[in-house]
């Protein structure tokens, strides 16, 4: 569990990232989302049963890292853990980005 939040802790930032695009949708990301999600879909670690979720009930979820689908899929800075898609910006353009919008 200790490592799980550790793990948590380092990525708050793309995980919020996820979670903010999931809510705010927007063309761009969903475009990339559903790319990325046609790759998850046919890859051996998808979970769809949730048993390797870091947050129990956010199935499907990837079970090589336990991120919920839907949000690492809209997180922009994320990248797969098993190379199958990169990131599109890095964090801090990610955070640049935002700043920007909201100014």
């Amino acid at each position: 569990m200790k490592d799980t939040l550790i793990q948590i802790w380092k990525n708050k930032g793309k995980i919020l990232e996820g979670i903010t695009n999931h809510v705010f949708k927007s063309e761009h990301v969903e475009e990339i989302a559903a790319q990325r999600q046609s790759i998850c879909d046919t890859c051996e670690f998808i979970d769809k049963k949730g048993t390797s979720c870091v947050m129990p009930g956010t199935q499907p979820c990837c079970g090589a890292c336990g991120c919920s689908l839907a949000l690492k899929l809209r997180s922009l800075s994320s990248a797969c853990d098993k190379g199958k898609w990169d990131a599109v910006v890095t964090q801090e353009e990610e955070d640049m980005i935002k700043s920007n919008l909201e100014a």
